[in-house]
C-alpha cells in the first residue's frame, strides 16, 4: 500500500470535492435543460390545439357564408327569370301574340335537371298550336 504525504491527500480531497461538485452542477444542469424542454412541448402542444380549434371554427364560417350565398344568388336567379318571364309574356299580349285563344291547344312539357352543385333546374316549354 502507497502512503500518501499529507500535501497530496489535501490535494487529492479537493480534486475529489470539485469532481463531486462538477457532477452536481451537471446534474442539475440536465434536470433543468429536461424541465424546459418538457415545458416547451407543453407549450406546442397548447399552440396546436388552439390553433386547430381556430381553424376549424374559420371553416365552419367559411362554410356557413357559402351556403348562404347559394341561396341568396338562387333566390335573385329565380326572381330575375320570374320577371323576365312577366316582361315576356307582356311583350306578347300586347303584340297579339299572347296566350291561347279558344281554339287553340298549347302542349307543356317540363324538363328537369341537376347541376354539380346539387341545385334542380326545371325548364318549361310550351308550344302553341295555331
Amino acid at each position: 500500500m502507497e502512503h500518501l504525504l499529507p500535501e497530496q491527500e489535501k490535494t487529492g480531497g479537493v480534486t475529489s470535492s470539485m469532481k463531486e461538485k462538477a457532477r452536481e452542477v451537471k446534474d442539475k444542469t440536465y434536470e433543468t435543460a429536461q424541465q424546459a424542454k418538457e415545458k416547451a412541448g407543453q407549450k406546442a402542444q397548447e399552440a396546436r390545439e388552439k390553433t386547430e380549434g381556430t381553424t376549424e371554427s374559420a371553416k365552419q364560417k367559411a362554410q356557413e357564408g357559402k351556403e348562404n350565398s347559394k341561396g341568396v344568388m338562387q333566390q335573385t336567379g329565380e326572381k330575375v327569370k320570374q320577371m323576365a318571364e312577366s316582361a315576356k309574356d307582356t311583350v306578347k299580349q300586347t303584340l297579339g301574340m299572347g296566350g291561347p285563344g279558344k281554339d287553340e291547344d298549347i302542349y307543356t312539357r317540363k324538363d328537369e335537371t341537376e347541376d354539380p352543385a346539387g341545385y334542380k333546374h326545371t325548364t318549361t316549354y310550351k308550344e302553341t298550336k295555331y
